[in-house]
């Protein structure tokens, strides 16, 4: 993954856009009290890098509140399975898609994208050759079970499991380990 800290090259371009979206844009950027600059780059970054992505291979949104009752009322053990089946397909693919490869890196770094698209709050803390994973949410009881069921099918195809994962009404965590090969 990227590394914090480096500074990437960059290009001064020049463009023209509608009035009231430069309101707009300046507006936005007084608010989250972020330079235009830094706006305009992340939204145009998650333009290319997710979005455009997310909408070819088919994905779709919902409200929050219809996803969160779904989840509330699927089973848990009917969740893992679909977590399963999608894992084996749908997120292994959406990883090809966006990386061209299925590897840690490619796994956390979707992981976040995906979680941020969705405004859940995500934590990644990387020591002693764990990864573990923090997340609080709002989407219902068993949408934590179809993450770790989704995540796991991957993760196992290159290596790695999730351990110690703990789960409560409004958040979750995990760790990812290597599995020693003998």
């Amino acid at each position: 993954m990227a590394q914090q800290g480096i500074l990437k090259k960059t290009e001064i371009i020049s463009v023209r856009i509608d009035s009231e979206l430069s309101k707009k844009l300046h507006d936005k950027s007084e608010e989250q009290r972020i330079s235009l600059n830094a706006l305009i780059n992340h939204l145009l970054e998650k333009q290319v890098n997710w979005n455009e992505l997310a909408n070819e291979i088919g994905w779709v949104s919902s409200f929050r509140t219809t996803f969160r009752d779904l989840m509330d009322t699927i089973s848990k053990d009917k969740v893992i399975k679909i977590g399963q089946s999608a894992g084996k397909t749908d997120f292994q693919n959406s990883l090809n898609y966006f990386y061209g490869r299925i590897d840690l890196d490619s796994i956390l770094d979707f992981l976040k994208k995906r979680l941020q698209n969705m405004k859940v709050q995500f934590r990644h803390i990387s020591e002693n050759g764990k990864d573990k994973i923090i997340i609080q949410h709002d989407l219902g009881k068993n949408w934590p079970h179809l993450v770790i069921s989704e995540l796991s099918e991957s993760l196992n195809a290159i290596g790695y499991r999730i351990t110690n994962d703990e789960y409560n009404k409004s958040g979750f965590s995990f760790e990812i380990i290597r599995v020693e090969v003998f």
